[in-house]
């Protein structure tokens, strides 16, 4: 793997990680009492979901402004 390449996967999983951490807090500020009970009832499928989903409308949004 070429040093240059490596840089390309080291931004790409950068920024992945730091949107997937804004949406995490961006649900924690707009729906603490879901991510709460869905936290200390293991229920990290409905995390995710909800992640996957808000994810999904800011592409939406973003797409619909471009």
């Amino acid at each position: 793997m070429s040093a240059k390449l490596a840089l390309r996967v080291n931004a790409v999983v950068g920024l992945l990680s730091t949107v997937a951490a804004g949406s995490m807090m961006w649900l924690v500020l707009t729906r603490p009492a879901e991510v709460a009970s869905a936290v200390a009832n293991r229920q990290y499928g409905e995390i995710a979901m909800a992640v996957a989903t808000q994810l999904a409308g800011w592409l939406q949004a973003l797409l619909h402004f471009i």
